[in-house]
């Protein structure tokens, strides 16, 4: 050892590994190591997000048993096809969800989990009341929707035709030239519950009582004279009409609320559409099982 020169010092082992243990930067080294561990495993080594949903035969086996179990029978091809865009369509959106974290505060985690994401697809757009401009525009692309039906107020009698026979058809003439001579109606044609006089009746309303048949013949039939034969389910028929109004278009102040409501739901439901075929496309779907034929033009699921 030369003259001048400090002894050496002997190194502890064991406070050098303290200091290290203390050692702050230390500490952030190994819990980034653990959060890079855990994001891998959770991620299962695949690094962020799978893209890929294989339709294979398990999970058409699963869905046709399923649809068969409802139903009782199996799905039409048009129907498996449309199976399969449901099936894939809830594991996009399961995916989304999980991916933004929304399966963690509910316990049924994968229906929950589409709800969510439905409800965030259908708020996705803002939320404006809609002006006048609004309804009056989704009131003239859906003018028949909300049309006022005609009116209708007229007198009938009915005849039997399994009473009548053979000779319902003689009947029906002398009861009509009856009735165009003056003779009450209520001395003509068969007694039963349908209601001898309608005072104002709407065609709708006409066609559920008495059929589409004779709610149209009747629409058609002059005012003031008796007419017919007209057939309905329940027999057949003299009738005078005696008023028509008819059926027109409705103004936006007379269905304001239904307008606004069913709006409101096309809106929602444009939203969610929308929205789903956004995630649709960021997905390779692949059907790795053959499939029957479906008409050209059916399904959207790729091959």
């Amino acid at each position: 050892m030369a003259a001048g020169d400090a002894p050496p010092v002997a190194v502890d082992g064991g406070i050098l590994l303290g200091k290290l243990i203390r050692e702050p930067l230390l500490h952030f080294l190994l819990i980034g190591l653990l959060l890079f561990a855990l994001f891998n495993f959770v991620s299962g080594g695949r690094g962020g997000a799978d893209r890929r949903i294989v339709v294979n035969d398990a999970m058409v086996g699963s869905i046709v048993q399923r649809y068969r179990s409802t139903w009782q029978r199996p799905p039409t091809p048009s129907e498996l096809r449309g199976l399969i865009d449901s099936q894939v369509r809830e594991e996009i959106l399961f995916r989304e969800g999980v991916a933004m974290g929304l399966d963690r505060d509910d316990p049924v985690i994968r229906r929950r989990v589409q709800q969510k994401l439905d409800v965030i697809a259908e708020e996705s757009q803002a939320r404006s009341a809609p002006t006048e401009a609004d309804l009056a525009e989704y009131l003239g692309k859906h003018a028949q929707r909300y049309a006022r039906p005609a009116v209708v107020g007229f007198d009938q009698v009915m005849f039997d035709p399994v009473r009548h026979g053979a000779n319902l058809e003689a009947d029906l003439a002398g009861a009509l030239a009856r009735l165009r001579a003056g003779a009450k109606p209520d001395t003509v044609g068969d007694s039963s519950l349908l209601p001898a006089n309608s005072t104002a009746i709407p065609a709708d309303r006409l066609a559920r009582d008495f059929g589409e048949d004779f709610a149209g013949y009747v629409l058609a039939l002059p005012v003031g004279d008796w007419s017919g034969p007209v057939p309905s389910g329940y027999g057949v028929h003299l009738v005078r009409v005696n008023g028509k109004t008819p059926g027109r278009p409705a103004s936006l102040d007379e269905v304001r609320t239904a307008v606004e409501r069913d709006w409101e739901n096309d809106r929602r439901v444009r939203a969610n559409a929308d929205y789903y075929a956004r995630l649709r496309r960021k997905y390779d779907v692949v059907i790795d099982v053959a499939l029957p034929d479906v008409d050209k033009g059916k399904g959207t699921v790729d091959r």
